[in-house]
């Protein structure tokens, strides 16, 4: 009910931000692009340029993954996937990013620890092969970028349900790894005593 007394149904994703349990990661310095993709994936998938590590004790389904190249770096194709696992993955590397919550009441904190590869992220082996996109990127977006090259929602696609521990990485590869990107990844998350 608003406050003029009438029923309102509200769109399920912003429900979510409005009970506080949407949050979302991006440049550690908004106005600076990160240098994040690899020149390969490394073995069993262990070089992720983002990385999100879920808990044991909390549930996580993602929403949204933005990702716009800067415009610098060699003009040539990137390959992206994005992947989950039933483990947390981080070992080493990589810069600890603060997600913030996208209710700027900040009823809640994050329980999550998510890395931007700005330094290379050296990740665990995967445990499960499981990718839930995939895309190559034309050498022209990357040289004249119009929009975003990469944006992956749940209002489109399937979303997973990490029920921790699990983790969500993203990949991005090239013959070359000079390109720099501006990104932004939003989850939903709750105590997976209230997941079912």
């Amino acid at each position: 009910v608003n406050p003029r007394g009438e029923l309102v149904v509200p769109d399920y994703y912003s429900q979510l931000v409005l009970d506080g349990r949407v949050f979302n990661a991006s440049n550690a310095v908004q106005e600076t692009a990160a240098n994040l993709n690899e020149t390969a994936r490394g073995a069993d998938n262990i070089n992720p340029v983002l990385l999100l590590d879920v808990p044991s004790g909390t549930t996580v389904m993602p929403l949204e993954i933005i990702l716009a190249t800067s415009g610098t770096g060699t003009a040539e194709d990137l390959t992206v996937t994005i992947n989950t696992d039933d483990a947390t993955r981080w070992s080493s590397g990589g810069a600890a990013i603060t997600a913030l919550n996208m209710h700027k009441n900040d009823p809640v904190t994050t329980t999550c620890t998510f890395y931007a590869g700005t330094t290379q992220i050296v990740a665990t082996a995967n445990t499960d092969d499981d990718t839930i996109y995939a895309a190559r990127v034309d050498a022209t977006q990357i040289a004249t970028p119009t929009r975003p090259f990469l944006e992956w929602s749940a209002r489109q696609f399937v979303a997973p349900v990490l029920y921790g521990p699990a983790s969500l990485l993203v990949f991005i590869t090239s013959t070359t790894d000079d390109h720099t990107f501006f990104f932004s990844v939003k989850w939903f998350e709750m105590s997976s005593l209230v997941a079912t």
